[in-house]
């Protein structure tokens, strides 16, 4: 049985609602499975996966700038933080070792997770990225919006600096490479189905990623006038202000958000790889945003050139007007768009991979 440690980061929701999809079918295979999640999310795979062990990790916080890492402002946010990293790599990595009773795992993944691949790099155990990050590390543009692609490598270069594999989900197509040993995969998704579709019904989500509301702001002063719509707001922020306004929802993260997609007219939202590949999937237009990353500029960026939806530029009643003119010219490129380059499922994909890789088979059923 091979022993396998799954790392998971914890910021915003995109890592968790992939490895929750891949946790569903690792645990039809013959393994011994821990997963290493943040103190945040504990509860939240403790819920969905009783039974399997899990580790906390406490993920150090980078700061990166168009010339890749911030050193300067790096130093300031770990001050903030007040926690010595190494102590906790240390803390960390004798759990795992307790995890496997006293032994190693024979395999290290990891979604964006720096701990199990420092863990792995420590031990000299294969490391295979399962994030969708890796996909920049081998991009021919270098910038976007003012934002250089240093922003998302410098991070993969600090804490994945080598990987066995990297299997990259992504929503567009991206190139495989033998030097960073990315190999490409369908965006991963959720079994969700559309349903009949609600035409007041307006899914928005704030990403927890930033704190500065400004943005977001300005969008509820935006759609309050829009008395026909009902605005499904997600948000880990508080807008006390907003809440007397009838057409307004405020909602936290759980089972409902997937609800509340599948009949959304569209979505409001930053511009997250997931969301983004799930609205695709489900053929809901995207008025979006992207918050301050390459990452995120770059999703951006692809959403408008294939013109799935449209980015907040001046998030005034004439833009927003023209983006709803246009929603089911939207939809028909989305549905172009899938027929044309999502011709494989990301399960049967990544797992004839991952079996032949990891050297794992599913359990017997008896």
């Amino acid at each position: 049985m091979k022993k396998i440690l799954l790392g998971i980061c914890g910021i915003g929701y995109g890592h968790v609602n992939r490895q929750k999809l891949i946790i569903n079918h690792l645990v039809e295979y013959d393994i011994d499975l821990v997963l290493a999640v943040t103190k945040k999310n504990y509860e939240l795979f403790d819920g969905l996966y009783p039974s399997i062990k899990k580790v906390i990790v406490n993920r150090p916080w980078i700061v990166c700038d168009n010339r890749g890492i911030d050193f300067t402002a790096t130093k300031i946010k770990y001050s903030e933080f007040g926690f010595d990293q190494f102590d906790g790599f240390l803390d960390f990595s004798i759990e795992v070792e307790k995890a496997f009773n006293g032994e190693h795992p024979d395999f290290v993944l990891s979604d964006y997770e720096p701990y199990s691949a420092q863990f792995a790099y420590a031990t000299n155990k294969p490391l295979i990225c399962l994030d969708q990050q890796a996909k920049f590390l081998n991009l021919p543009t270098k910038k976007v919006n003012n934002f250089t692609i240093e922003d998302a490598t410098g991070l993969l270069h600090y804490f994945f600096p080598k990987a066995n594999k990297r299997y990259a989900s992504s929503f567009f197509t991206i190139r495989s490479s033998g030097k960073y040993n990315i190999e490409a995969i369908p965006p991963v998704l959720k079994d969700i189905k559309r349903g009949l579709v609600d035409n007041s019904k307006v899914v928005v989500y704030f990403s927890p990623y930033t704190s500065n509301s400004d943005k977001y702001i300005k969008i509820l002063e935006l759609i309050k006038h829009y008395k026909n719509y009902e605005f499904h707001i997600y948000s880990e922020l508080d807008f006390l202000n907003y809440h007397k306004y009838n057409n307004f929802h405020f909602k936290k993260i759980g089972e409902e958000f997937d609800s509340d997609l599948t009949d959304c007219k569209f979505i409001i939202s930053s511009s997250g790889h997931q969301l983004i590949s799930e609205a695709i999937n489900l053929e809901i237009p995207l008025y979006i945003f992207p918050l301050d990353t390459f990452d995120q500029n770059y999703c951006c960026y692809i959403v408008e050139k294939q013109k799935f939806g449209k980015r907040i530029k001046t998030n005034d009643q004439k833009e927003f007007d023209l983006f709803i003119e246009s929603l089911e010219k939207y939809i028909t490129n989305m549905q172009n768009y899938k027929r044309t380059n999502w011709k494989s499922k990301w399960n049967e994909v990544l797992f004839e991979k991952l079996e032949k890789e990891l050297n794992i088979m599913k359990k017997k059923i008896t």
